[in-house]
């Protein structure tokens, strides 16, 4: 990933918030949940960053970016039903959808996600898409074009970063 024209000053603290906000450590990641690297991170993100969540060192910032892309766009629907207003729920819906990515992501119609996460986790459409574009407008100005970009201090990185340098930076 070319990391070196991302310009993080341009990326607000707004968006899916889970962890305590005066942690010391601030984590911004830009995903898609339809996005098999995005799972690939999270998956192995999950074991080191949730402990840092829970004792209070580290807070994450999920940015939901939507993507043209037509493999993604599933993506992009699933997105518009995750509550903000219930981080954990939320987090619990990110953890379900990327373990069921492939149920979902590659069986199902556009509408029939929205069934399927409704049915599944009685979670109807949020009135998400101002933060949505919200995130749109970030990822242009601070030119950030793939998924998973994940963020923390000076480090810009994706999926490939090693749970060694993930652990150094928590």
């Amino acid at each position: 990933m070319e990391t070196s024209q991302i310009n993080p000053a341009k990326i607000s603290q707004r968006g899916l918030v889970i962890g305590a906000n005066n942690a010391p450590i601030t984590v911004i990641e830009f995903i898609n949940l339809r996005c098999p690297y995005c799972k690939q991170w999270f998956e192995k993100a999950a074991p080191l960053l949730e402990p840092a969540v829970q004792n209070g060192r580290v807070k994450r910032f999920f940015k939901f970016f939507d993507k043209p892309k037509e493999k993604l766009q599933k993506g992009n629907v699933a997105q518009h039903h995750i509550p903000y207003a219930q981080p954990e729920k939320a987090y619990a819906a990110i953890k379900f959808l990327f373990a069921h990515q492939k149920d979902w992501g590659e069986n199902l119609s556009h509408s029939e996600i929205d069934d399927y996460i409704e049915r599944q986790l009685a979670l109807p459409k949020q009135p998400n898409q101002t933060m949505i574009d919200l995130v749109l407008k970030e990822t242009q100005a601070a030119n950030i074009q793939f998924v998973p970009t994940i963020i923390i201090g000076a480090a810009i990185f994706d999926e490939k970063i090693t749970p060694a340098e993930l652990t150094k930076l928590i």
